[in-house]
């Protein structure tokens, strides 16, 4: 036990050496849905939102990670490894462990002890998993915790029903039913493990099946609890009549039907199964096309079925041989050989089926909307390295028993496993290295498939959110160009760069047809009466404006506020952007419009120049802008709350600042400040900005006070 604790965490510190590039991951694709911008997640209680999902457990801890770190990557990256890890050691502990059994039931032995080898096997097969880079979107892709957990599940059920069948019965119980319930409610992958870890009983203990079930019922029955509340939760994706529209698992769904589906796994099992030999194109995202060739489904699913069907006799027949048949007329020798051949056929025939199951609820004929991805592959693969791994042995072994220098041999073999070992670990060193940014990541799946709109989309986003939405035009342009049929955020996507390129025509084009495909989305009716506010269409601004504030988006009406004041209507104006003041998307954007409307309104009923005051100085920190505090005060450090916005870079709420300090009459600060405004509005550049700018700065300079002034 002391030797197993202790390679136990040489191997983790060995991992989390390989893995420690993750840690400075970013955000990707679906982790913005899950958990960027999830409202689910915001609360830890009550619990009904994560009960209502069918993958609660893996929700819940993006909920506990946004309760200590909201929206900082890190504490995720952390939690992601560390599961990854658990991973690891359960694979680890579960070698060692199956040797036991092995030892008891069919070579005999009563009391069996720990051997160095057995350690050396597991800790060679979790290693080789742990760091192959095939695994790093399961760990680096946040919202691919998931898959992750589900593998938990797995391995964890897997070593429960070991220790059990090594009479540690109440802690294998304990570790059956908690495992079962982490990896059933965070991923359906876990639904086949009850059948694996069922057929890997059967052959370590060679027991018939019904005194299996006669002796562990009740450990089986732990390990099907969680199904009670799994199966009523995913029955749904197994109604073909269910409204398909949205959904992305399940008979039904749009795109593609369950045979058009199935026929197409073929090859992307047989593409996995490359990767896990030669793990150097991995790429983020596929847009696997339909497979449609009756000759290559047909080729490549026969030997699929083949292979299933020879692994199945197999374990059959190890399963079914009677011990009494190597022995009898057999020297002792020749019958222990025998046994060891039977069981390790057995063994590989297992690895084999189970690599099927893992991928049966993902790869099979439910059809998903998105034909492949790797993390699929993520504990998949694991069996597919075991087995290599396992025959190699059994051939270094053979070989060592014919060489003249079996000492060279192994010793020459130990430095190939160490070469190949170091260059897995840093093939996912390189990998982790391509996570750290958006554009890099988009990038490489652009190499591996030049013509994936939604790599090219991903890409454009990027730029997007790095504020380069020039950049972001021609990825956008090629995202809507390759996609076969119109994708309502590709349209969205690309009409929000021509509404920052100023093609605002172009613009309400590409929104209007995206709210064809997806009426709903809010926010692109937002963007629509954003673009035709631009456009000075007030009455269609107002319409899209209203529509989407119906949809419950509080940024619409900020922008609804803008039409009214531009339309004459303060009254309305102000009162929208009051409404919008306790709302996080556009409090701030509201303070500064209102601190504007209050410090140069000529209506002696809107005027408040006071408040305008008090507005600015409670969203902004203005501590570090020229004449801040006027009358000489310094204490800057009163205004450095960290809810405020930097005033410092924004022209527009130095534009109100300065209006604001012309108000009260100090006109010198006003100076100050309106010319730091003008400079910031030239770096941007902000051409519409700046006439007015330079106008109302000339008029400080004359202690003239900004009335009815217009901010563009």
């Amino acid at each position: 036990m002391p030797a197993a604790v202790g390679t136990a965490l040489i191997l983790a510190a060995v991992w989390l050496l390989v893995w420690q590039g993750s840690l400075d991951g970013v955000f990707h694709f679906d982790d913005y849905g899950n958990v960027v911008d999830n409202e689910r997640i915001r609360s830890l209680w009550p619990l009904d939102p994560f009960l209502k999902n069918n993958r609660p457990i893996g929700l819940y801890s993006f909920a506990l990670n946004w309760h200590f770190g909201q929206d900082e990557p890190f504490p995720y990256h952390v939690v992601n490894l560390a599961i990854h890890v658990a991973n690891g050691l359960l694979l680890f502990i579960g070698y060692p462990l199956a040797a036991f059994l092995y030892r008891q039931h069919w070579m005999g032995i009563t009391n069996p002890r720990l051997h160095g080898a057995d350690l050396c096997v597991g800790s060679l097969i979790a290693t080789a998993w742990v760091i192959h880079p095939l695994t790093t979107q399961a760990v680096t892709n946040i919202v691919q915790r998931y898959e992750s957990l589900a593998t938990l599940g797995y391995l964890g059920v897997w070593v429960g029903v070991l220790l059990y069948l090594l009479d540690r019965r109440v802690l294998g119980c304990l570790a059956v039913v908690s495992f079962a319930w982490i990896g059933l409610l965070s991923k359906e992958v876990f639904a086949t493990a009850p059948l694996s870890v069922l057929l890997f009983d059967r052959l370590i203990t060679r027991e018939r099946w019904w005194l299996v079930v006669k002796k562990r019922w009740g450990l089986y029955g732990l390990m099907l609890t969680p199904f009670l509340w799994f199966v009523p939760m995913v029955s749904r994706f197994l109604n073909p009549t269910r409204p398909a529209i949205g959904s992305t698992m399940g008979f039904g769904i749009e795109g593609h039907s369950s045979w058009e589906y199935f026929r197409t796994q073929p090859e992307i099992i047989w593409h996995y199964i490359g990767l896990v030999l030669w793990p150097q194109d991995l790429c983020f995202d596929y847009v696997w096309r339909i497979q449609s060739n009756p000759r290559i489904y047909l080729t490549l699913g026969g030997l699929l079925v083949s292979i299933i069907g020879l692994a199945a006799m197999i374990y059959l027949r190890a399963t079914t041989s009677s011990l009494a048949s190597f022995e009898s007329g057999s020297k002792l020798e020749e019958a222990t050989n025998a046994k060891a051949w039977c069981f390790k056929w057995g063994l590989a025939s297992w690895l084999v089926l189970t690599f099927f199951f893992i991928l049966a609820p993902t790869s099979s004929v439910i059809p998903i909307a998105d034909l492949a991805f790797e993390h699929r592959m993520y504990f998949a693969s694991s069996c597919l390295i075991a087995l290599i791994i396992l025959a190699g042995g059994v051939l270094l072994s053979r070989l060592q028993k014919s060489s003249e220098k079996p000492a060279v041999l192994a010793a020459g073999t130990g430095l190939i496993i160490l070469g190949v070992l170091m260059l897995l670990g840093y093939r996912t060193h390189l990998r982790n290295l391509d996570y750290r940014s958006e554009l890099q990541v988009w990038q490489t799946a652009i190499d591996a498939s030049p013509q994936n709109p939604r790599a090219w989309y991903g890409l454009g986003q990027a730029y997007a959110r790095l504020g380069r939405k020039d950049l972001a035009l021609q990825p956008m342009i090629r995202a809507v160009g390759y996609s076969n049929t119109p994708v309502s955020h590709f349209d969205a996507g690309l009409g929000e760069c021509l509404s920052a390129a100023g093609r605002l025509e172009d613009a309400a084009r590409l929104y209007m047809r995206a709210l064809e495909r997806k009426p709903n989305d809010r926010e692109v009716m937002n963007d629509l009466g954003v673009v035709y506010l631009r456009l000075d269409q007030l009455d269609q601004a107002k319409e899209s404006l209203e529509a989407a504030v119906e949809m419950g988006y509080s940024l619409a009406k900020y922008n609804l506020a803008l039409v009214h004041w531009r339309q004459g209507n303060a009254v309305e104006a102000i009162a929208s952007w009051e409404d919008v003041l306790p709302v996080d998307a556009a409090r701030h954007a509201s303070a500064w419009r209102l601190a504007w409307v209050f410090a140069t309104s000529s209506d002696a009923r809107i005027r408040d120049v006071d408040r305008a005051e008090r507005l600015l100085r409670e969203h902004y920190d203005l501590g570090h802008t020229l004449a801040s505090v006027p009358d000489g005060e310094t204490d800057s450090e009163r205004f450095s709350d960290k809810t405020k916005q930097d005033a410092t870079e924004n022209a527009y709420v130095l534009d109100a600042w300065a209006a604001t300090l012309a108000a009260q009459g100090h006109f010198n600060a006003a100076v100050d400040v309106a010319s730091q405004a003008l400079r910031i509005a030239k770096s941007k550049p902000n051409e519409s900005l700046l006439p007015e700018l330079a106008d109302r700065l000339a008029g400080y300079r004359r202690d003239e006070p900004c009335i009815d002034g217009v901010q563009p």
